[in-house]
C-alpha cells in the first residue's frame, strides 16, 4: 500500500490484486509471453483523486519517494501509453469529468479532462456552439487523453488538430506543482500535447469552440479504382470550401463489414480473392448554407459514383463506430499510421497487393486531416484465443508499418509498443529535444517511465525487426483464407 494521503479518502486508494489487474492493460490484447518477461504491468496500487489537488499531492508523493506514476483515464489505445511497464502507482484520473464552462464571447470552453469528446460535444450544441474536432472514438475518448495523443480526426482537415484549438491546461507537473499553461508560458503548452503523459498530469483544459454549424450536407461516392479514389481524397481535401471532414475505405474494410453482419453500400464479388478495386468516399460539409451549398458544386468534379443521400446519411451517423468491424474476428490487429496524401492511393494499392499475395483479408480505412496527410488503419482479423497463431499475426502488423514508411508514412502514437519505430517517428535533434524536456521536467524519471524516447528490449529496433519478420511470415502461412 502506498503512503497514506491526507486529502485523500482511503476508499479511493486500492492495492487489491484483482482491481490492480484491471489496471495491467488496455485495449490491446497481448500474449503474456511478450510482457510479462519484460514489463512489470501490475501496478503496486492504484489511487483514484478527486480533484486537481488530490492529483497534485499524489504526484508530489510519489516524487519523495521516486515511485512511478501512469496516468490513465480511458485507456482507449492499444499501445500501452496508460498501462505501467515499471509498476508503480496508477493514477486514474475518470472523476475528473464535467466541469463545463462556455465563454460565448470568446467562443472558448473550460472543462476536466476526463470528460468525453461526446459529452462536451452534446454539451455545447445545447447551448449553440459545438467542438471543433474529435476522434472517431468520441463516445470513449477523453478530452485530456486526446490531448496527450496526436489528436487528429474528424473536423481537423477543416480547424487543425486539437493542439491548434487549445488555449491553456492545468497540469501537475512531475515534482507536484499545479501550473497552468499557455503558448507563451515557460514550459509553453506545446510541450504536453502528444507527450503521452510523460512531461505530467493534466487536470484541466480551455479551449476553441466554433458556433453549431447552421447547415450540414453529407455525400457518399463509390470507386472502381484506387487510385482514382486516393487522387480524389488528395484533391478534395485541398479544395475550398474544405470539407469538414473526408472518411475513405476499401472493399477490404467493406468485407470485414460484412463479415460481422452489418449493411455495405457496395456489391462486392463473392469472392474475397482477387481482391477487388471498389472504394468509398464520404464528404461531410458543415457551416454557413452558402458555403455548405459551395461544397456541394465542388463534389461534382469527383470522378467517383454518387450513391444515393440515405446511405450517406448512414455512414455519416456510423462514424463513431469504424471499429465496429471487430465483430468480423473474433480479434482485430490493425496498423494505425499517419500517410502523406499524395502517396494514399499507392498505400492502398500495395494493401490489396499484399492481400492478394498472401491471402489475407485486409480492411482499411482512414480520414484526411490535413491538406497533405491522412490518418489510416489497416486491420486484419485474427483469434487471440489461439497464442502462436496470434503471436504470429502481431507480427504481420510490422509488415504493414513497413509498407506504410514505404509510401512516407509513420505510426501514429508511440506508447510502449510503438517505440520500436521511434527512428521513423523523430529525427534524431526532434528526439533529443524530447529527451531533454524530460530531464528538465521529469529528471527522476518518474511519470509514465517507459514510454516516448527510448525503446525498451525486445522493441529495440534490430531485434524487433527481425522478431517481426519471422512472426509475419508464419501469419501469413497460418492465416491465409480460403478464395
Amino acid at each position: 500500500m502506498p503512503a497514506t494521503f491526507p486529502d485523500i479518502p482511503v476508499n479511493r486508494i486500492t492495492d487489491d490484486p484483482i482491481e490492480r489487474k484491471l489496471y495491467s492493460r488496455d485495449l490491446a490484447p497481448v500474449p503474456a509471453i511478450l510482457v510479462k518477461p519484460f514489463f512489470r504491468t501490475l501496478p503496486d496500487a492504484v489511487i483514484r483523486p478527486g480533484n486537481a489537488e488530490q492529483v497534485a499531492e499524489v504526484v508530489r508523493q510519489a516524487a519523495r519517494q521516486r515511485v512511478p506514476v501512469t496516468p490513465r483515464a480511458a485507456a482507449s489505445t492499444s499501445y500501452y501509453n496508460t498501462v505501467p511497464v515499471r509498476g508503480g502507482w496508477v493514477l486514474d484520473v475518470n472523476d475528473l469529468r464535467g466541469g463545463i464552462e462556455l465563454d460565448a464571447a470568446r467562443q472558448t470552453v473550460r472543462t476536466l479532462p476526463a470528460t468525453t469528446w461526446f459529452e462536451l460535444d452534446d454539451a455545447l450544441q445545447q447551448k449553440g456552439f459545438a467542438v471543433k474536432s474529435y476522434p472517431s472514438s468520441a463516445v470513449s475518448a477523453t478530452i485530456g487523453g486526446w490531448v496527450s495523443m496526436q489528436g487528429h480526426g474528424l473536423g481537423s482537415l477543416k480547424y487543425g488538430g486539437v493542439g491548434e484549438q487549445l488555449v491553456s491546461l492545468q497540469v501537475a507537473l512531475p515534482d507536484g506543482e499545479l501550473r497552468t499553461v499557455t503558448r507563451e508560458s515557460d514550459p509553453p503548452l506545446d510541450w504536453f500535447v502528444a507527450a503521452e503523459g510523460t512531461l505530467g498530469v493534466i487536470t484541466g483544459v480551455e479551449l476553441t469552440v466554433r458556433p453549431r454549424p447552421a447547415a450540414e450536407s453529407h455525400h457518399l461516392f463509390a470507386f472502381d479504382d484506387l487510385n482514382a479514389l486516393g487522387q480524389s481524397v488528395a484533391w478534395l481535401s485541398r479544395a475550398e470550401p474544405r470539407p469538414f471532414t473526408i472518411f475513405f475505405a476499401d472493399s477490404g474494410y467493406l468485407r470485414l463489414l460484412a463479415r460481422g453482419g452489418f449493411h455495405i453500400p457496395l456489391d462486392l464479388p463473392p469472392s474475397h480473392f482477387p481482391i477487388s478495386e471498389k472504394g468509398l468516399l464520404l464528404a461531410s460539409f458543415q457551416g454557413e448554407t452558402s458555403e455548405v451549398n459551395r461544397g456541394k458544386d465542388v463534389l461534382t468534379r469527383l470522378p467517383g459514383q454518387e450513391l444515393p443521400s440515405d446511405l450517406a446519411l448512414e455512414e455519416w451517423n456510423l462514424r463513431l463506430y469504424h471499429l465496429r468491424t471487430k465483430r468480423a474476428g473474433p480479434s482485430l490487429l490493425a496498423a494505425e499510421l499517419w500517410l502523406p496524401l499524395d502517396k494514399l492511393g499507392h498505400y492502398l494499392q500495395a494493401v490489396k497487393a499484399l492481400a492478394g499475395r498472401s491471402h489475407l483479408l485486409i480492411g482499411t480505412y482512414g480520414l484526411a486531416v490535413a491538406p497533405d496527410m491522412a490518418l489510416v488503419m489497416s486491420l486484419y482479423p485474427t483469434d487471440e484465443r489461439h497464442t502462436v497463431k496470434y503471436l504470429a499475426a502481431i507480427g504481420f502488423t510490422k509488415w504493414l508499418h513497413d509498407l506504410s514508411a514505404r509510401c512516407g508514412g509513420r505510426p501514429y502514437g508511440v506508447g510502449l509498443w510503438n517505440s520500436a519505430y521511434l527512428p521513423r517517428l523523430f529525427s534524431p535533434a526532434q528526439l533529443d529535444e524530447l529527451k531533454k524536456r524530460k530531464a528538465r521536467l521529469d529528471p527522476t524519471g518518474i511519470m509514465n517511465p517507459g514510454k516516448l524516447y527510448r525503446a525498451s528490449f525486445p522493441l529495440w529496433p534490430v531485434t524487433f525487426s527481425l522478431g517481426a519478420a519471422v512472426l509475419g511470415a508464419g501469419h501469413v502461412m497460418l492465416g491465409r483464407e480460403r478464395p
